[in-house]
């Protein structure tokens, strides 16, 4: 076997056909190669764990240690025709098949997540949430506890200087 040869046999672009998400493995068709399911692989696998499955179409890279498509492995992240870059720019991008967006830009300084009309956020913090600056809210907010400003609680505060008829009250104290 010549060098092109041994070299295309350990690295091959190939197309995923199919995954399996219950045991972490997709189909890789290169060529007339066609893997078993084989591992993908992800940003972090330690203690630190991601999880971003290829999709079906996805371009990738087909690793073969010692040039064997029974040991390969997915290197996804691979652009093509049928998945182009989604960015022009420095903003760093993670677009989702429902049309929703994360996005940093860090010459703004700029988080941000856009959601799908339905789209949700939860976000557990049995230690509470902190934030720092100012806050902008466009529609409702509830509470199921007291809400407090400046140390004044809205749920029992009390207000001073309360006369009947059609005087004001004074500021809460």
């Amino acid at each position: 076997m010549d060098d092109d040869n041994a070299l295309e046999g350990l690295i091959r672009y190939g197309q995923v056909a199919s995954v399996d998400l219950a045991v972490g493995r997709c189909v890789v068709t290169a060529g007339d190669i066609v893997t078993q399911p084989i591992r993908w692989i992800e940003l972090r696998a330690g203690r630190t764990r991601s999880w971003s499955p290829p999709s079906a179409g996805e371009q990738i890279l087909l690793l073969c240690p010692g040039g064997d498509p029974a040991g390969a492995i997915a290197l996804r992240g691979v652009s093509s025709a049928a998945h182009p870059p989604i960015g022009d720019a420095t903003r760093e991008l993670i677009e989702f098949p429902d049309g929703a967006i994360v996005a940093y830009d860090a010459t703004a300084h700029a988080l941000t997540a856009i959601l799908p009309a339905a789209g949700t956020v939860r976000i557990d913090a049995p230690g509470g949430i902190h934030l720092v600056g100012p806050l902008s809210v466009d529609g409702q907010i509830s509470a199921t506890g007291d809400v407090t400003g400046k140390g004044v609680s809205l749920a029992t505060h009390i207000h001073g200087l309360v006369k009947l008829g059609t005087d004001k009250s004074g500021k809460p104290e």
